[in-house]
C-alpha cells in the first residue's frame, strides 16, 4: 500500500472517530496498523476500543503510553480525557484537558472543557466543596446574585 493511501486510510478513520463510527474507524485505523506504528494511530484505536468495546481501563493505558511516546502531543491528552469521561471520571478528565492545553492550545480540548462547564470557587476554602455549608451559602449566593 502506498503512503498516500495509507494517509487516506489513516484520515478517514480519524474522520469516522471523530463522528462517532466507532465500527468504520477501527476498519479504517486497523488497515492502517498493518503498515505503521505511531502513537496518534495507537491514540485513535484506545478510544475506538474504549468506545465500542467499553474497555476503558485498557484504553486510558494505551494513551498513556502514546503520551510517553509523544508528550508534546495535545491530540492524546484529547483522547485520553474523552476516555476517562467515559469513565465518569469528571475530576480526572479536567486535570488530564488540562495538561493538555499546557503542552499545546488544541481547540478540541476547548471545545471539550467549555462543554463540562466551568465551577465557580468554593465560598469557603476550609471545606470541601460537596461540604453541605458550602453547597447551600453556594446557592444562596447565586440565588442573590453574589457569584
Amino acid at each position: 500500500m502506498s503512503p498516500d493511501q495509507l494517509d487516506d486510510l489513516l484520515q478517514k478513520g480519524i474522520e469516522a472517530a471523530e463522528k462517532g463510527y466507532i465500527h468504520s474507524a477501527q476498519v479504517f485505523l486497523g488497515q492502517v496498523t498493518e503498515h505503521r506504528d505511531t502513537p496518534e494511530l495507537h491514540s485513535y484505536l484506545a478510544y475506538c476500543l474504549a468506545k465500542g468495546q467499553g474497555r476503558i481501563h485498557s484504553a486510558a493505558e494505551a494513551c498513556r503510553e502514546s503520551i510517553k511516546r509523544e508528550p508534546n502531543n495535545s491530540l492524546h491528552y484529547l483522547i485520553l480525557g474523552r476516555i476517562l469521561l467515559m469513565s465518569g471520571d469528571k475530576r480526572k478528565t479536567m486535570e488530564v484537558f488540562r495538561q493538555g492545553i499546557k503542552v499545546g492550545p488544541n481547540p478540541l480540548i476547548i471545545d471539550e472543557l467549555k462543554k463540562l462547564g466551568l465551577r465557580k470557587p468554593v465560598v469557603l476554602k476550609s471545606l470541601k466543596r460537596n461540604h453541605p455549608i458550602n453547597r447551600t451559602l453556594g446557592r444562596l449566593f447565586d440565588f442573590i446574585g453574589f457569584r
